[in-house]
């Protein structure tokens, strides 16, 4: 028996050294990166419109919040869209409004392969990613709503937030890019075929917008 527990122990203390051995390096390069970069992550956060506007305290591999990227392309293209920052934590995605028509950059929905179907998980509507979800967790998806569903839930949580505003329509801008990664040509495809959900390459958010402002006076 001793010989045994021996040998387990031995075995144990090999797979543990085995498993330092090959995560340990990357880890040590990682900190290494993120400590040299440190100072110009800090002016990004720090210069971000998004900061400027609604300060907090820069701490250790923090990155510009969530909505900067939406916030910066609207505030430097002086597009007449309001935003409401979220009470609470100060990470949760705000809301953007033109006029009756919410605007979620969040990208929320992912993608069913197995039903070909953009579906939302109820209680995502904009405080986290889709891509925020692994393979396991969408093994079932019966439990999700469709597009049309899902966005008359997001209204719906929206005005439940803030009831004394009006909308009626939500419309969804998604990264073209990043759809592309995430979910595939399939998953694009079968994007552009829905209504409301708005696809913009790098770097053309503020025109995606800007376009939508347009066809909508």
């Amino acid at each position: 028996m001793k010989i045994k527990e021996s040998f387990e122990k031995l075995f144990a203390f090999l797979i543990i050294a085995v498993i330092l051995i090959i995560c340990l390096p990357p880890l040590i390069l990682f900190f290494l990166y993120k400590f040299i970069m440190t100072p110009f992550d800090y002016l990004k956060y720090k210069r971000s419109l998004y900061q400027i506007d609604f300060p907090k305290k820069y701490t250790w591999l923090a990155t510009p919040h969530a909505d900067n990227e939406a916030y910066t392309a609207i505030k430097e293209g002086s597009l007449p869209v309001e935003y409401i920052k979220r009470e609470g934590e100060y990470d949760l995605n705000g809301y953007f409004i033109y006029k009756d028509v919410l605007l979620v950059f969040a990208e929320p929905f992912f993608f069913d392969t197995k039903r070909g179907l953009w579906l939302i998980w109820p209680g995502n509507e904009c405080a986290e990613d889709a891509d925020d979800f692994d393979e396991d967790s969408l093994e079932n998806t019966e439990d999700c709503l469709t597009a049309e569903d899902g966005k008359r839930y997001i209204i719906e949580s929206f005005l439940a937030e803030v009831p004394k505003r009006e909308c009626n329509r939500a419309v969804l801008f998604y990264s073209r890019k990043r759809t592309v990664k995430m979910s595939g040509s399939e998953g694009l495809e079968a994007m552009r075929g829905l209504e409301d959900f708005l696809i913009y390459e790098k770097g053309e958010l503020g025109r995606a917008i800007g376009r939508f402002i347009d066809e909508n006076p």
